[in-house]
């Protein structure tokens, strides 16, 4: 094809046909320029379709870590929910000071328990590798952003004040009023007439109910975020991919 032009611009100087030779230069060079700017547009489109592909790949791990999340936010919520539960029937029944003997060994081994939960960013962070703003769905990145940044460490700052309460009021107590305790089995007090007279005792699981509440808000919260993200993510990854 190269021999092909050269050979047109020999021929019309050879004629002296240097207008036509002058005209037909420039549109030789307009004509490479033309395709310098298709093969720009050309690989821009196969970069961004490269870069789409990504994103969707990511938003699929997002949605993944997010089913992930609900799962186990849910999980927690309802062991927490009957945490209360428990804690309230041996609350009642030492203030009462009817005591089941039988049944309230195993509730003991479920009061001032602390509840560990993992949730999963590994989706989230990749995004934030890729940009942010290179989302198109401004209102999926704002909740993105929330849950990640603002729901997940509610949770964690919650559950962190649970396990800080059974390490440091409730676990030194075992350790001085029980003969026997094993974690969400049992829990046997070395003088139940004691445990009855104990105001320690009964504040602390009264404000241990407080934290859990608390905690129950805070996975609430998370899981309202995860299902408004999922209303919108499935969209979004569509139109990446």
């Amino acid at each position: 094809m190269i021999k092909f032009f050269r050979k047109i611009r020999q021929n019309l100087l050879l004629e002296g046909k240097t207008g036509k030779y002058l005209k037909y230069a420039i549109g030789e060079i307009v004509l490479v320029m033309i395709g310098i700017l298709l093969a720009l547009q050309v690989n821009n489109w196969n970069e961004q379709r490269k870069l789409n592909r990504e994103i969707a790949d990511v938003l699929i791990e997002v949605r993944s870590n997010l089913i992930s999340d609900s799962l186990n936010i849910h999980q927690t919520y309802v062991q927490r929910a009957e945490d209360i539960k428990i804690q309230s029937t041996v609350i009642n029944a030492l203030e009462n000071g009817n005591i089941p003997y039988d049944s309230l060994e195993y509730h003991l081994g479920r009061v001032l328990i602390y509840r560990r939960i993992v949730l999963i960013d590994n989706g989230y962070q990749l995004i934030k590798k890729i940009g942010l703003e290179r989302l198109n769905n401004i209102e999926l990145k704002n909740k993105l952003m929330n849950y990640y940044t603002t729901s997940i460490k509610e949770i964690y700052d919650d559950t962190a004040d649970d396990e800080h309460e059974f390490f440091t009021v409730y676990l030194p107590y075992i350790r001085n009023h029980f003969l026997d305790w094993e974690w969400s089995e049992r829990g046997i007090p070395a003088d139940f007439e004691q445990l009855k007279s104990d105001q320690y005792f009964l504040t602390s699981l009264k404000l241990n109910i407080t934290n859990i509440k608390d905690t129950l808000k805070a996975l609430e919260r998370g899981a309202n975020n995860i299902k408004q993200i999922l209303q919108i993510l499935d969209e979004t990854i569509l139109y990446y991919e």
